[in-house]
């Protein structure tokens, strides 16, 4: 699909006409039954190139969910029930996820969140069973975990996944009192030909919490359907012609959409192949310097990204070309990619990079470039078939006033078969609907072709290299200090990352407390790393709204403002930025001055920022 009209044409055929059944189970059956042999996952423990990877077929991956479905059931999962998922990218990883749907609903979640946070999302998932990695070197889950999972009134059950080789914890119960199985040990005990149980699940039925959220914040879980999840697996599987040549390459965690869709379930729909880089992906030491010989060992034909990712793997670019001879092209999301950053990729490798946008709630993808149309740098592309798409204009209230013309930037709204019912807790919902249509948060412009084009966010998330920062995190730790009046926490830009948490403060005027104090306080009271701010600055007065609300597009103009100064100066040149806003294209910073344009033009392409001369 080229173009808009190929999307239109391509809907000609009814999307549930692309489905391979109408559930999860469903479509995993079809193709177990049709490539039977051939592999489904290939599973690379380290970074070594040499390493014989495990392999599962189509046929070993249905009679694994078929255990661990059987499983679960057997230690007191009722049908419908909800079975917890912390763990790496194992294979077990998606045992789980598809047993877990097959009996009830499966809730992956993010092993890098606090002790507290993993309590709270395992209640109010009403989480019964939770399938966790087990004690290894290196990794902190089972002992967080351990200490909390008591906590959940509903739990009835632990299922420890233990590397091969791992030395096992050997506890038979948790501290109070709960069951803990071997996962594996258990799963050989079962049926591989069928279910225990019957369950007439259908399409609307929940399969999937999956939580909003990254590394910090306080996650909302999102309750994916059946459908949604088989709508988007058919629908992009046939839109980027997957099939059994098809190989991707996941280094993106399991807990999230991107890697359960992506590099997933879609590939699964067609007999394709995954495999799984290691239980880390990407962030395993080794893995990116040697992931262009990875790809010629797998003869991968895509991998999904994200930017930081991208831009590390310039530095890595081997002379030998041929050892991305099999690559059709990289998917990459989650924050927008520097033009320069894109630029230089496809200069180097030769390879396409398909820029698109998708959100946890609309099943991971709403609009992607086109593979074999006009891929617009800077654009998030064209909308997903049989998905509505448009920007609109909201009032004060988050109330609809009316569509925007093209070229008018507006929040994102959507709506179609990839669109969640809601989230679980009902309290959440409230401004996320406008009737049947999904608000995204998100602010763009279309043109006249159906591109999408960012423009900025009306949520205030910070997007630190593809993962979620709530900045009230950052603010309800500063609001803490005895010193701090006002405080405010933005996403600053960042020519590696996209953005870097900032915070803006006012004090008490009788105040002699310092920036090195209140940074060396946040340092102590915010758990997270990445949300600790990396620049922090007392301004006189906040800048406030009409009706006295701290206004956030002024803060994030200054801090635009001071780092493409400053990245301007460090590489020699100068020039006068100034930040405003533009109708077309949101922010947009001003050059004034420049002593070098083409040197500018270099530094300021890191980045994410729109911008223009101002003798343009």
């Amino acid at each position: 699909m080229r173009n808009l009209e190929d999307i239109e044409a391509f809907e000609t055929t009814s999307w549930q006409d692309r489905c391979s059944g109408q559930t999860t189970y469903e479509l995993i059956s079809h193709s177990a039954a049709r490539f039977s042999d051939r592999p489904a996952l290939k599973f690379q423990i380290t970074a070594s190139v040499d390493e014989p990877p495990l392999e599962v077929s189509y046929r070993e991956l249905l009679e694994k969910i078929n255990q661990t479905a059987n499983a679960l059931y057997s230690a007191g999962v009722s049908v419908g029930g909800v079975t917890s998922i912390i763990l790496p990218n194992l294979p077990q990883n998606h045992y789980s996820l598809w047993g877990g749907e097959a009996l009830g609903i499966a809730g992956p979640i993010n092993s890098m969140l606090e002790p507290v946070a993993l309590r709270d999302i395992m209640i109010e998932s009403g989480t019964q069973a939770l399938v966790v990695f087990g004690p290894i070197p290196g990794s902190d889950i089972w002992e967080k975990t351990i200490g909390i999972v008591d906590q959940v009134p509903s739990m009835k059950a632990v299922f420890q996944v233990n590397l091969l080789g791992a030395d096992k914890d050997g506890a038979t119960q948790t501290p109070g009192g709960l069951p803990i199985f071997d996962f594996d040990t258990q799963l050989q005990q079962q049926p591989a030909d069928a279910l225990v149980f019957q369950r007439d699940t259908q399409p609307e039925d929940i399969a999937t919490y999956f939580h909003t959220g990254g590394t910090t914040g306080t996650p909302k879980i999102a309750q994916l359907s059946h459908r949604n999840q088989v709508f988007v697996a058919s629908v992009i599987a046939d839109q980027y012609s997957y099939d059994e040549s098809t190989v991707a390459i996941c280094g993106l965690p399991l807990f999230h959409v991107n890697a359960v869709f992506v590099t997933g379930l879609n590939v699964f729909a067609r007999g394709g192949q995954t495999v799984l880089l290691s239980p880390a992906g990407f962030r395993t030491p080794g893995i990116v310097d040697n992931l262009w010989q990875l790809i010629s060992k797998y003869q991968a034909t895509f991998f999904s990204t994200v930017p930081t990712i991208v831009s590390a793997l310039l530095k890595t670019v081997p002379e030998d070309k041929s050892l991305m001879d099999t690559m059709q092209f990289v998917a990459c999301g989650a924050a927008p990619i520097a033009p320069e950053t894109l630029r230089q990729f496809t200069e180097l490798t030769g390879i396409t990079v398909l820029e698109g946008y998708g959100m946890t709630e609309a099943t991971c993808t709403s609009a992607l470039n086109p593979e074999h149309g006009e891929r617009r740098v800077g654009s998030i592309g064209l909308r997903l078939p049989y998905q509505a798409m448009k920007c609109v204009v909201l009032d004060e209230e988050g109330g609809y006033q009316r569509d925007c013309e093209l070229e008018e930037s507006g929040v994102i709204v959507v709506k179609g078969p990839n669109v969640f019912s809601g989230y679980k807790n009902v309290a959440n919902n409230r401004g996320a609907f406008i009737g049947d249509w999904l608000v995204t948060g998100d602010l763009a412009r279309q043109d006249k072709d159906g591109y999408f084009w960012l423009t900025g966010r009306a949520k205030d998330l910070i997007i630190r290299g593809g993962h979620n920062i709530d900045p009230k995190v950052i603010e309800d730790v500063l609001s803490n200090h005895p010193a701090v009046e006002l405080v405010a926490a933005i996403g600053q830009p960042d020519a590696y990352a996209g953005e870097l948490p900032c915070a803006y403060v006012t004090v008490n005027t009788n105040s002699d407390v310092g920036v090195d104090e209140l940074m060396e306080y946040v340092r102590q009271e915010i758990p997270e790393r990445a949300a600790i701010p990396v620049y922090l600055e007392m301004i006189e007065s906040m800048p406030v709204t009409a009706v006295g609300k701290i206004f956030k597009p002024a803060l994030r103009n200054l801090a635009i403002e001071r780092v493409l100064n400053a990245a301007i100066c460090a590489a020699g040149h100068s020039a006068g930025v100034s930040v405003g806003s533009d109708d077309k294209l949101g922010v947009l910073a001003c050059i004034d001055k420049p002593s070098d344009k083409l040197g500018i033009k270099s530094v300021l392409d890191l980045f994410t920022v729109a911008y223009e001369y101002s003798d343009a």
